[in-house]
């Protein structure tokens, strides 16, 4: 009974070691299996990141490239419009703001606006430019266009002026007049009626500074407040308010 008993047991403990031993091996296989479902799935995800990252780099890339180029348009837009400006602006530039009525006279002023014609200013308008306004923002534009409008206004305003000396304050026109106070802040308001001569130039290296200061938002990608924004909604209807007295764009 006992020989019995200890072939039982050992029979019993020999089929107990083989299934754990194969147990094993499974448990093993499954295991390595996982393992490889696992690093097969972190190197597909891997790869669609990987993917995806190049892509949105690709994409940033090309965005970033379209706003310099924007941006670079839009500056050369503003420099072949101040280099199309007529020299009348300097001779205006001279003159205190009370000297502006007896300009009319002035065998100079009278030499120097001669061509002063709506088809003259016509052709200081800077074309095909608007295929960059979204990519430099609305803000950026509205004072781009506001710097040309109040440029333009200033001229036509002085082409009238020939014949009536009141046009020739052009500071005090309504529609340059509610233009300058969209794009300026208060204080500089305040500074530019201060002002008693160089109003043209003063006006025309803060008007450029802004863009130049948007600019550097564009390219940084630091975005508009809100602020910015609703001040650029309010040029663009002093723009539009002049729209029916500037000669066509």
């Amino acid at each position: 009974k006992e020989w019995l008993s200890t072939r039982l047991k050992a029979s019993i403990q020999h089929e107990y070691d083989r299934k754990l031993e194969t147990f094993k091996t499974e448990l093993k296989t499954q295991q390595e299996l996982a393992i490889l479902n696992i690093k097969t799935a972190v190197a597909r995800e891997a790869a669609f990141h990987s993917a995806a990252h190049a892509s949105f780099a690709e994409g940033q890339k090309a965005s970033m490239e379209r706003k310099l180029n924007a941006v670079d348009r839009l500056w050369g837009s503003v420099l072949q419009l101040r280099g199309g400006l007529p020299p009348v602006l300097t001779f205006m530039d001279v003159m205190t703001v009370d000297e502006y009525r007896g300009a009319k006279d002035h065998p100079t002023f009278r030499a120097l606006t001669t061509d002063l014609t709506p088809e003259k200013l016509a052709t200081l308008t800077v074309k095909s430019i608007e295929e960059a306004r979204p990519f430099v923002g609305e803000y950026m534009w509205a004072v781009f266009f506001s710097y040309q409008a109040i440029f333009l206004r200033i001229l036509f305003l002085l082409h009238l002026g020939r014949t009536d000396a009141e046009k020739i304050e052009w500071h005090k026109d309504t529609g340059t007049r509610g233009l300058i106070q969209a794009v300026l802040l208060p204080n500089e308001l305040k500074a530019f009626d201060q002002l008693q001569f160089g109003k043209v130039s003063w006006l025309q290296q803060r008007l450029e500074a802004k863009i130049l200061a948007a600019a550097q938002k564009v390219i940084s990608g630091e975005a508009f407040g809100a602020e910015s924004l609703e001040q650029a909604m309010l040029i663009q209807q002093g723009i539009s308010r002049l729209s029916t007295d500037v000669p066509p764009r």
